[in-house]
């Protein structure tokens, strides 16, 4: 392939940051997990109220500009939402949407086995990517989750989702926190050689409310992170574990990516400090189960609800309240260590153009 195409590839529709290119939209706050770490409110009565409907959705997808090619449909547990096929079956339809993210616990295995049977036959030519949290072995992560037999139904659905085929993709995401920082080493290793897991990748754990992690617990936990994600690296390059498949161009891109997420957030999760340019209410953004739309999950800032504009998106995404977040993030070089916005601002950002056209190549670099 060319080179003016792989660039093509790399920051097509990326340049005027005008449409999102993708959004994460969280289908319901319902949950039956209690992660300690977990940052919805569940003693709050309002947590639950206000979903948008089928209806509302609909008329969302419709209005989500000519650049969107991903929807990452979250929660709570998205599975615990009953109609998340027919969600997944609008986004589909109406948003002309090339995959679809979905981030879940794995406690309910034969609502996804209903979900992929349904919707992978009918379209042969999406991606369904599906990101299983599991943060320790057997029991221990059953009590970090606080569901009983949680560790077993995640780890099902993982290899359900394995027999659907090349446009079906299944990962294991391990949550580095206190909770397992100290045995991290233990817990790959166990993943990888006695369960087979051939997918991983690593997240770090965000403060929530008022409480801070004092800076010497978040040492122990960086060194985890270090370990987790340089171990992660080395095992997709010498094939022990698939990542994106490296065969593939933009797979060989979406690995760079990835080591160069792990390395910024590395350098910055003691000492934040500005490193590029965050596209948060630009190339993506978030919208809440009530319709609330956000740059990103971190900021506590909104730009406003979708029921305040008829469920148009983007005549939400293009008022001036979205023109004011916008400036603002780029104005205070805001910066943080949510893997999410920093994917995207390293597709999106010509500082990296450099490295990953060189990894869709298939040539070496510095990374």
């Amino acid at each position: 392939m060319k080179l003016n195409k792989i660039v093509n590839l790399v920051s097509n529709n990326y340049v005027q940051k005008k449409y999102p290119i993708s959004l994460v939209h969280f289908v319901t706050n319902r949950c039956n997990a209690r992660c300690s770490f977990c940052f919805i409110d569940f003693d709050d009565p309002k947590t639950f109220k206000n979903e948008l409907t089928l209806n509302e959705i609909e008329k969302l997808s419709l209005t989500l500009g000519p650049s969107i090619q991903n929807i990452n449909l979250t929660g709570g547990e998205p599975f615990a939402r009953k109609e998340l096929i027919d969600i997944s079956e609008i986004y589909i339809k109406n948003a002309k949407i090339g995959s679809l993210f979905i981030t879940s616990n794995g406690s309910l295995p034969d609502r996804i086995k209903k979900y992929l049977d349904y919707l992978v036959p009918k379209y042969p030519n999406n991606k369904f990517i599906f990101s299983f949290s599991i943060d320790h072995i057997e029991n221990k992560h059953n009590e970090i989750r606080k569901v009983e037999n949680l560790f077993q139904d995640c780890l099902n659905s993982y290899k359900l989702v394995s027999q659907y085929g090349n446009n079906v993709f299944g990962n294991i995401s391990i949550t580095v926190s206190l909770a397992n920082c100290l045995e991290i080493e233990d817990i790959y290793s166990s993943l990888v050689n006695t369960y087979n897991i051939k997918a991983i990748t690593a997240c770090l754990v965000r403060d929530e409310g008022v409480y801070k992690t004092p800076n010497e617990k978040k040492e122990i936990i960086l060194k985890a992170y270090k370990f987790l994600t340089s171990q992660i690296s080395a095992d997709e390059k010498n094939g022990k574990l698939l990542g994106y498949n490296p065969k593939t161009i933009q797979g060989r891109m979406m690995n760079m990516k990835n080591s160069i997420m792990y390395q910024n957030i590395i350098s910055t999760y003691l000492k934040p400090e500005f490193i590029s340019y965050c596209y948060a209410g630009s190339l993506f953004g978030v919208i809440s189960a009530s319709g609330v739309v956000s740059p990103c999950e971190v900021l506590d800032k909104n730009i406003g609800s979708l029921r305040e504009y008829e469920m148009n998106f983007m005549k939400l995404w293009e008022d001036y309240r979205a023109q004011e977040m916008k400036s603002w993030i780029k104005e205070s070089k805001c910066n943080c260590s949510y893997e999410c916005a920093w994917s995207f601002n390293i597709l999106g950002n010509f500082k990296y153009q450099k490295d990953l056209i060189l990894a869709a190549l298939g040539k070496k670099n510095k990374i």
